[in-house]
């Protein structure tokens, strides 16, 4: 009998600007983003369509200890 394939969760980790549309996307993965390595893959951007390899400073997102 085959294992049935369970849906990996995506959640929000933060935020880039699509640099072919100018438009902010919103940045979905699996673990939080310090887990991540850079350049950060996007396999398909949802604004565009395309592949987008983020550095760090592309990335907007809440600071990891909450704001004061």
């Amino acid at each position: 009998m085959c294992a049935r394939e369970t849906p990996v969760a995506e959640f929000k980790v933060g935020t880039y600007l699509c640099p072919t549309k100018k438009t902010v996307v919103i940045l979905k993965a699996t673990s939080p983003l310090p887990f991540h390595e850079w350049p950060f893959v996007v396999e398909k951007c949802e604004v565009c369509g395309e592949k987008h390899m983020l550095q760090s400073e592309d990335v907007e997102h809440p600071p990891a200890f909450g704001y004061e």
